[in-house]
């Protein structure tokens, strides 16, 4: 049997105790008095009746007292109070009880207390800048010593104040949607960081808060960068060599094969003359390619800046298919399109350019087949900000080491292909505030997927 209810049967049979001696003695004074000669006994059973009626009254206000007396204790998290327990006491069950309940309440409070000094002391010394503070009025819940350091600041009270540091981040703190992830240029003392933010909302205390998790992604964006970087050289380098050299190695035979005519006073031979127009040729053809090249390198550079505005995915690819749909049919391609209606923000124009370099793309991965050819379009959802459109072909598909540099400019998986189309494909699709990514594997075909938002 547990404690609890030993406690409760000992207080039901004490007040049931009381309530049966005065039905006891109650009974017996109203037989003295009226139906006995000892009514003089029956004054004495009378008086213990109203006594112990007084006496049971006592216990119950006694009883309901003390537990007014705890109840307001734990409402007002004092934890102090005490009831004796004295055992010769008639409330020594329910003291004792109420000092258990008491102890227990201090140990919950202690771990409570233990947990959030430990809660203060991570979130105060984690590496990523966090704020917390209320939307609508702006007054700061918290802020941690990563975002002191951060902005150069010793103490914030309300988020406007961070205007003096950057008016423009201020802004994009108090606007910043749940969910959503931006990333934001700040520069403290001369220091230029990159910043990556995230909100979330939490409801705490009836307070509608917005907490912020900042991370600066300046180094992992130079080593990107860099690498970005590397990887073009190496594109342009080899460009540049395969144009350059044998412009270099023809123009020496040329000059060489003149120089030896001169030096030996006659005019050059038929087949000398021949032989000169051949490099000539292959010289202005390779310029013209180098210039191409350069051509194309300006183009990469001058991709105008989009005009967002909501779209129907659903009609943006409705408008395109009359382009390469006979195309694709003449090809043995098979279409199939599985997109429903669906807002999104972008450029239309834009849009339209990455779709139909995606869809070349991928008819051209399936030249070389000659059945099983399908492109597929479809769409899916990444909570609320984010829509994915995949366009899917059965090709050669692609290994590892080239979807590494699929969106290098100039880097060309096919003969004779510029390279440039799916590195402006990236770049709209990034001013666009979206992004393009691609999933492939070598004999089953790519997946091409771009992400807008919503």
């Amino acid at each position: 049997m547990s404690q609890e209810t030993q406690i409760r049967k000992r207080l039901q049979f004490r007040v049931a105790l009381r309530l049966f001696g005065i039905c006891l003695f109650g009974c017996l004074t109203g037989f003295l008095v009226f139906d006995s000669p000892y009514w003089m006994v029956g004054i004495w059973t009378g008086i213990i009746t109203a006594a112990l009626f007084f006496e049971t009254i006592r216990f119950v206000i006694q009883s309901e007292q003390k537990l007014t007396a705890f109840l307001q204790a734990l409402k007002q998290n004092d934890f102090a109070i005490t009831f004796s327990e004295n055992q010769k006491t008639d409330n020594y069950d329910l003291n004792r009880a109420f000092n258990q309940l008491n102890n227990i309440f201090k140990r919950l409070r202690s771990e409570r207390e233990s947990q959030h000094h430990l809660l203060h002391m991570v979130v105060e010394n984690t590496v990523s800048p966090l704020i917390c503070f209320e939307d609508g009025s702006g007054e700061i819940y918290f802020i941690n010593n990563a975002v002191k350091n951060l902005f150069q600041i010793p103490f914030l009270q309300k988020i406007d104040s961070l205007g003096r540091v950057d008016a423009g981040l201020m802004r994009t703190l108090k606007e910043i949607k749940d969910g959503e992830r931006i990333t934001e240029r700040l520069i403290v003392n001369g220091k230029v960081s990159v910043l990556s933010i995230f909100a979330q909302h939490v409801i705490f205390d009836n307070k509608n808060l917005k907490l912020l998790s900042i991370h600066d992604v300046s180094t992992e964006l130079a080593a990107k960068e860099a690498e970005a970087w590397q990887k073009l050289l190496r594109v342009l380098t080899h460009e540049i060599s395969n144009s350059a050299i044998p412009l270099s190695t023809l123009s020496s035979y040329i000059y060489e094969m003149v120089t030896k005519a001169n030096s030996e006073d006659r005019r050059l031979t038929d087949e000398e003359r021949q032989d000169v127009m051949e490099s000539l040729k292959t010289i202005d053809q390779r310029s013209k390619s180098l210039k191409e090249f350069v051509n194309n390198f300006k183009s990469v550079n001058t991709i105008p800046e989009p005009k967002l505005e909501k779209l129907d995915l659903a009609k943006v690819v409705e408008e395109l298919v009359p382009l390469y749909s006979k195309e694709l049919s003449k090809e043995g391609i098979q279409l199939k399109v599985n997109i429903p209606s669906q807002n999104i923000y972008a450029d239309r124009n834009l849009t339209h350019q990455v779709f139909i370099n995606l869809v070349k793309n991928a008819a051209e991965a399936m030249s070389n087949m000659k059945d099983k050819k399908l492109i597929e379009l479809s769409l899916s959802r990444d909570g609320h900000r984010l829509v994915h459109l995949h366009v899917r072909d059965t090709g050669s598909g692609m290994s590892q080491d080239e979807m590494d540099q699929i969106f290098i400019p100039f880097f060309s998986t096919k003969v004779g292909g510029s390279g440039i189309g799916l590195s402006i494909s990236k770049q709209i699709m990034q001013k666009q505030k979206g992004d393009i990514n691609v999933q492939s594997e070598p004999g089953k075909g790519s997946v091409f997927t771009l992400s807008f938002t919503c």
